[in-house]
Formats: structure tokens, sequence, C-alpha cells
């Protein structure tokens, strides 16, 4: 079936049908950081933020005598560690011009823009902690950077063949083993560590030592 003669159709009025378009922006990037997001927050006053731990002794059995002598139990002193600051930033220009054109689903450009900014700087936050890389003091030629998260991990994990754990202070890498296969024994094993160290993992954190 066919079109009568000298119809005038869409095709045909194409200059002057209006644009169909939802006055709304889909971000269909992924923006959560639940890393971050759980990290307890605090403010560096300096560009090497330090703190200190402490570790109690093993428990053993203690009983004594009524009335007896004391013997002084030898104790330890605080570790003292710090990890670098780092700066993140995002440079944004928009034009005069272009900040005052009409646009689709945006009021300014500019508030738009830095919004977008903040979530992808929140990313980067995000993949900066999770990054096997040691602290770096940083100069006028270099930036400073923070030790991630692998870099502090000194227990609590299963590694393959060749690998070993940095030594806890953020000032070395972990160095990856062999991958291996993913095993009931090595989930139970990093599951009795992470209790044994004083911890209640769940199951998601403790996955997240064996990678």
């Amino acid at each position: 079936m066919s079109q009568p003669s000298n119809t005038y159709d869409s095709y045909d009025n194409a200059n002057s049908i209006k644009e169909d378009i939802q006055d709304i922006i889909y971000n269909i990037s992924p923006d959560e950081t639940p890393f971050l997001s759980a990290c307890r927050k605090t403010t560096a006053k300096s560009t090497l933020h330090e703190w200190s731990t402490d570790t109690l002794r093993a428990s053993a059995a203690n009983a004594h005598i009524e009335g007896d002598d004391t013997t002084a139990t030898a104790v330890s002193g605080v570790t003292r560690l710090n990890n670098r600051t780092q700066i993140f930033k995002d440079a944004i220009i928009i034009s005069d011009t272009d900040e005052g054109l009409s646009k689709i689903a945006k009021a300014k450009e500019m508030s738009y823009q830095i919004l977008k900014a903040g979530k992808t700087m929140k990313l980067d936050i995000e993949k900066a902690l999770f990054d096997n890389n040691a602290k770096v003091t940083g100069s006028a030629t270099a930036a400073r950077e923070l030790a991630g998260a692998p870099t502090w991990l000194t227990s609590n994990t299963v590694k393959g063949s060749g690998g070993a754990d940095a030594n806890g202070t953020g000032s070395n890498a972990r160095t990856d083993g062999t991958q291996t296969v993913f095993t009931q024994a090595k989930f139970d094993t990093v599951m009795q560590s992470v209790w044994e160290n004083g911890g209640t993992g769940s199951k998601t954190h403790i996955c997240q030592h064996l990678i």
C-alpha cells in the first residue's frame, strides 16, 4: 500500500517539527565510593600526618598466690606511623558565552561541570586508597602521594607463590605472587587470621584481603 499523491508527511516537514528530548541528563558511570565512605575522617594539619598504634600482650594463664611479691610485666611503647597527604584536583574553564546559553537539563554549565568533577575526584581518591602504592614525600618537581591500603597490610592475607606483604608502614608496596585459584581453605585461613588478630571482618572484607 502506498501514499496518495502529494501527501505532506513528517519527512517533508522535518524543519518545522520540534525536537523531542528529555530535560534531564542520565549519568551512566558508577560513582559510589564504598571504601572512602566507610573510612573515618580526620583533619590533617601538615603534609605529613602521623598517628600511634599499640597492641596488647598475648593472653596467658594469670593466677597468683595471695600476698606474693609482684614482678613488673614488661611493657612496650607505642608505634608511630605516618602517611603523606595528596592533592587531588580538576580544572574546568567555561567561556562566558557558553555559560550564558540555554542548555538542555542544565541551568549553568559551570555548576554542572563542578558537580561532575566532584564525583570524579571522589573516584580518584577511592582508587588512590586501593592502589598498591608506597607514600611519596614529594618535592618542588614531584607530587606527594599517599600510601594505599595494600601497603599497610601485614597479616590476614593469603599470597600466591613469590608474594610478600609490605612492611606495614606505607613505605613499600606489597609484592604480588603468582595468581592462584580461590579455595575454601584460603578463605578459612584468612577468616581465622582476622579473628586471631582481633578483627570481626565480614565476608566482603575477607575476600578483599585474598585479592
